[in-house]
């Protein structure tokens, strides 16, 4: 799954949680957002300024929502995970057993087992939203060409994280 289609297949809540970070917590970044996408549509940003911050949170999701804006809801995803979830990063490594500084990890092993991917999974949906948890691991499983297939099969049975695409 790609990072467009995450944004397509998590409630709208989690859609604004995100974007609402992202404006709050990181407003380069969110102004980069609407300035690059209002560059893709050939608006001019005030045009967004001009909007409520609800308006614009929906109107950033629908874009990220497109194909075209991948790599910008990629970026956005990374952002949100990386500086507002490291709980859940580390939770998920520890209980995988990757070593890691705070959440980041210099080297992704090139196997994960199957009972490590199973604890993995686990120990996230012990703590944290099942959506949240579909949103991390579908994202970490991008970090490496193909993901770990011992992952992807624990993602699979676990009901509760199967995220859907609108049609």
């Amino acid at each position: 799954m790609k990072a467009h289609q995450l944004i397509q297949a998590i409630s709208k809540d989690l859609q604004t949680e995100i974007i609402s970070y992202l404006d709050t917590e990181h407003l380069n970044a969110y102004r980069m957002v609407l300035s690059t996408l209002a560059s893709q549509r050939k608006l001019r940003p005030v045009f967004l300024e001009r909007k409520t911050r609800p308006e614009q949170y929906v109107w950033v999701s629908d874009q990220l929502r497109m194909r075209a804006n991948n790599s910008l809801a990629e970026q956005v995803l990374q952002i949100w995970l990386l500086k507002n979830q490291t709980g859940m990063l580390t939770t998920f490594l520890d209980a995988v057993g990757i070593e890691h500084k705070k959440g980041e990890v210099d080297a992704l092993p090139e196997e994960i087992s199957d009972e490590k991917a199973k604890a993995g999974v686990a120990a996230l949906l012990a703590s944290e939203s099942p959506e949240k948890v579909a949103v991390y691991l579908h994202m970490f499983q991008m970090q490496r060409t193909g993901g770990w297939p011992s992952l992807a099969a624990a993602i699979e049975a676990e009901p509760k994280l199967k995220l859907d695409i609108p049609a």
